[in-house]
């Protein structure tokens, strides 16, 4: 039995989603639709209390560790966001590890902080954000690495030492074993038979000093991994961050309930930081009618699994776009003006698309964005969730393309470069931290 999914416990998101692949970065998008607000959100410490008081937990010495948690699109993908955001809290707190990852190198150009990962011989990679979701009850990263071949590997090298190492595994009928090396010595073995799709998981303790971990399939049947971690048994802060290529929050739709809540238990994050929107926003605006709904019950049901976690919703950063149809190419583009949609033209945005209006040709940000925005602060509002406006740190519409001009965007006006994810996270990290007060 799969499991219960959590599309069965959900309404389902009515969107179309599309994507353009961008070379380092990652984030998807191209539909039609958003316009943004510049206020940052939330107040001081609003729906931040259970996280505050992890945090004030730890630094008085009755927490060992405070697990984050964040779930959301190509920002979160890329690692820059998440990464520097899990610096800032390590170097506050401590380094309790780098926390759970996808298994293995999950999408090109997969470049995580503080670990290295290679990924060598056969192996197949299901993506809950793919059409073969429907094969696995995926858990919280998403994805599944499987494997048949002898001589296939999975390693990381981390760039501080851990004193943890975790698998998660599915079981299957036909399962194989998995050898477990840690800095090249053989510590383990993993043997992953027994009744189909069985989500389990196992742990290994390393040697003082360990600085790589790696899994190898024997070849004797297949192994599925869901997920790896390692951890530090120094008191601090972990950051576990899962990101998809071209996602929307209804990707969730797509995993297994009841093991994403199981992992939820075992990690019990102090803060779930939810970072979607950015590809919603470019989705049709007729088709995002009840997306605060969606929303909504997303958020609910992850209360329900961890109801003493706080739960951030992260607005999508400003996005700008410049329609096909215009036929704007090369250096052209970079030097086309940008400005905000009239009220009017928001309104007529489908139709204007639809008919190749030339008065959308220029960069601006779609008709949809602006909803999904204001949706997000509805739905922290009702819930008692924080929210944080992305697109505040830009300055609002157009933000997008005026930092692509100052290099801390990158050109398709959706993206950012290293030093504006950087930017941005240290401007969230201050949100997440105002009105905080050691206990």
């Amino acid at each position: 039995m799969i499991g219960q999914a959590w599309r069965g416990w959900l309404p389902r998101a009515a969107t179309a989603s599309t994507c353009m692949a961008i070379l380092l970065l990652s984030s998807c998008v191209e539909s039609s639709s958003s316009a943004p607000n510049a206020s940052s959100g939330g107040r001081s410490g609003a729906g931040l209390t259970a996280f505050h008081e992890a945090l004030a937990s730890l630094e008085a010495g009755r927490t060992q560790r405070v697990n984050i948690v964040q779930i959301g699109d190509s920002h979160t993908a890329g690692d820059h966001f998440s990464g520097r955001l899990r610096e800032l809290f390590q170097g506050q707190f401590g380094n309790a590890g780098r926390g759970m990852l996808p298994p293995g190198s999950p999408f090109p150009y997969w470049r995580p902080y503080q670990v290295h990962v290679a990924q060598k011989g056969r192996w197949e990679v299901l993506s809950s954000n793919k059409r073969d979701y429907a094969q696995v009850p995926y858990g919280l990263s998403g994805f599944v690495l499987r494997s048949r071949a002898a001589g296939a590997s999975i390693a990381l090298e981390a760039d501080s030492a851990f004193d943890t190492a975790e698998v998660t595994f599915f079981r299957r009928s036909a399962g194989g074993h998995i050898d477990v090396l840690v800095d090249g010595s053989r510590v383990g073995d993993i043997d992953t038979r027994g009744t189909d799709w069985q989500m389990d998981r196992k742990s290994f303790t390393a040697r003082s000093g360990a600085m790589t971990f790696e899994l190898r399939p024997r070849g004797d049947g297949e192994v599925a991994i869901a997920d790896w971690s390692i951890w530090r048994n120094t008191r601090g802060v972990a950051l576990s961050s899962h990101g998809f290529v071209g996602a929307e929050v209804s990707l969730m739709d797509r995993w297994s309930g009841a093991n994403v809540a199981a992992q939820l238990q075992q990690l019990s994050p102090a803060l779930i930081i939810l970072a979607f929107g950015t590809n919603e926003g470019f989705d049709p605006v007729d088709m995002l009618g009840d997306y605060g709904t969606i929303l909504e019950s997303r958020v609910t049901q992850l209360k329900q699994a961890v109801p003493n976690a706080s739960i951030a919703i992260v607005g999508p950063p400003d996005a700008d776009r410049l329609p096909d149809y215009c036929g704007v190419r090369g250096p052209m583009r970079d030097t086309l003006r940008c400005a905000p949609l009239s009220a009017t033209e928001a309104q007529e945005y489908g139709r204007l698309l639809a008919r190749r209006d030339r008065s959308l040709c220029r960069w601006h940000a779609p008709a949809g964005v602006a909803l999904v925005r204001q949706q997000q602060r509805q739905v922290a509002e009702r819930t008692g969730a924080f929210f944080w406006d992305w697109s505040s740190v830009q300055g609002g519409e157009c933000g997008a393309t005026r930092w692509a001009q100052e290099g801390l965007g990158h050109r398709d006006r959706v993206h950012m470069m290293e030093g504006g994810y950087a930017l941005s996270a240290d401007r969230f990290h201050e949100a997440l931290m105002r009105g905080y007060r050691k206990r």
